[in-house]
């Protein structure tokens, strides 16, 4: 790549990253509860704000990470043969922890629309190239004006904090540790900036270039929903307003709770200051018989207590003007009321199964949670196309990593871990009937719930292994002698023996 275009890319990928860190940052601190919080007026005292502080309660983090639980994939099959499948499976999937690493980039396409996975060939082992789940932030994917669905270049930029050599110096304030490095990849290139660091200077330097196998930008895309231009849709940005609203309902609700969900005692026309027999206000004094004041330098008045309130005492006041009536309490269920409403419609949008509001349903069957599940489930396997799509292009790159020339499958699919709800009675009874009329034992053990790719070559090699056994019993039994042993007659008398008489 020549380094002109390369630091053009570079500039122009910086600042796409730039533009999108507030909204992406944003959006990551929602789905982890630091919220907005709801409106108050300024000035409000402290159980106010306490009580504005408790209103938050994170359901998007449920709402993006009940689907993500559903999506495990088990392996990858292509048309090069069982061997290049398992090849690529250990030395991309599981020597690179993927089985738990996978939901990395199934949540970023949740939450931002797009996750990143990167693949590098590894120079100590070939056989496990580098797999690495990408920060959305820190990763800008250019695609092709012509073809909104392939990349054409993508740009990492990140800090790293040099360590200083010289501890015992005071290093002015204008003299940074922190070294940003900017990297561009192409389809078969890739050029390394640096800048700033205790070495560096202010602009960016090329410190290393490369090529690299994959026959394509060593980004795997995860897009969900992308439209026409290639832009895909994050899930997230829709349920943000609802959560805002649900914890404005949480907050109105605690106040209601704290200040009005009891009866109010309300007095009108009552003047607590004392009055001599001439109806002159009286006010303290000092010892010394001076007038007592405050700090403003006026009188202050002698007040009469109400007098406490009880089931066994009676509140008289004086005067005639004075009234005595209460205000009644919140209803607190419309609180309730409205708050539900605004769950159900949260979770409907985000096509969560009410079960998952535990309050919602009970004491269901198979079936009907099967049924409760539908909507989840169809989100379930519109992401498990949008991840298999990753998943198989993430193979094609480390399957060429790995040194190989052979042309990667076209036709290669994700198997995914089967995570509907059903009875697992029902999905072994389906098992047994496929295997009657002959469908292949590997396949239908894929069927069983938490079946992965090295479980069903274990259980097939076990079974091979009883099935010779068997046969060697079956075909030991013939070589075993099954003649009687001839009972001797005891009472026979051999020659030679004297007969005993009665």
């Amino acid at each position: 790549m020549d380094k002109k275009v390369a630091l053009d890319r570079l500039l122009r990928g910086n600042r796409a990253i730039k533009q999108k860190q507030k909204t992406v940052r944003r959006r990551e601190e929602y789905v982890h509860g630091v919220q907005d919080l709801p409106f108050a007026p300024a000035g409000i005292n402290e159980e106010y704000e306490d009580l504005r502080q408790q209103a938050p309660a994170n359901f998007l983090d449920i709402a993006m990470g009940a689907p993500v639980q559903r999506l495990r994939a088990d392996s990858i099959k292509t048309n090069l043969g069982e061997e290049a499948d398992t090849a690529i499976w250990n030395g991309m999937w599981q020597a690179n922890k993927m089985d738990t690493r996978q939901s990395l980039p199934y949540l970023s396409m949740m939450m931002h629309g797009r996750g990143i996975v990167s693949c590098w060939p590894n120079k100590v082992d070939k056989t496990e190239p580098i797999v690495r789940p990408e920060s959305y932030e820190l990763v800008h994917v250019e695609m092709d004006p012509d073809d909104p669905f392939t990349a054409l270049y993508a740009v990492k930029v990140y800090e790293i904090e040099e360590a200083n050599q010289l501890s015992t110096l005071i290093l002015p304030s204008t003299v940074t540790t922190k070294k940003t490095v900017g990297i561009v990849y192409d389809s078969n290139s890739m050029t390394r900036f640096e800048k700033g660091g205790l070495s560096g200077t202010g602009s960016w330097e090329v410190v290393l270039e490369g090529t690299h196998p994959m026959r394509q930008v060593p980004f795997a895309l995860y897009d969900y929903n992308p439209d026409s231009k290639g832009v895909p849709w994050s899930a997230l940005d829709p349920l943000m307003p609802q959560q805002d609203a649900i914890n404005t309902i949480r907050f109105n609700t605690l106040l209601a709770m704290q200040f009005s969900a009891y009866r109010q005692r309300i007095v009108t026309g009552f003047d607590p200051r004392a009055t001599d027999e001439q109806g002159n206000f009286l006010y303290k004094k000092n010892p010394d018989g001076t007038p007592a004041v405050d700090a403003n330098g006026n009188a202050i008045p002698i007040l009469n207590s109400p007098g406490r309130v009880g089931v066994d005492r009676l509140l008289a006041f004086p005067g005639g003007e004075t009234k005595v009536f209460d205000l009644p309490e919140s209803n607190l269920a419309n609180y309730i009321n409205v708050y539900d409403k605004f769950l159900t419609t949260f979770f409907s949008t985000a096509q969560i199964p009410p079960q998952y509001l535990l309050s919602q349903m009970a004491n269901l069957s198979g079936d009907a949670l099967a049924g409760a599940e539908s909507t989840l489930a169809s989100l379930v396997a519109e992401l498990q196309l949008a991840a298999g799509e990753g998943n198989e292009d993430l193979s094609k790159m480390a399957w060429y990593a790995m040194g190989n020339t052979q042309k990667f499958a076209s036709t290669s699919e994700t198997q995914w871990a089967d995570a509907e709800a059903r009875s697992f009675a029902q999905i072994v009874d389906a098992i047994t009937k496929l295997i009657s009329v002959d469908f292949p034992h590997r396949s239908a053990f894929e069927f069983i719930p938490g079946a992965t790719k090295t479980k069903v070559d274990r259980w097939m090699d076990e079974m091979e292994d009883e099935s010779f056994a068997n046969k060697i019993a079956v075909a030991g039994r013939s070589f075993v002698d099954v003649t009687a042993t001839p009972v001797v007659d005891q009472t026979e008398i051999t020659d030679g023996a004297t007969a005993v008489s009665d």
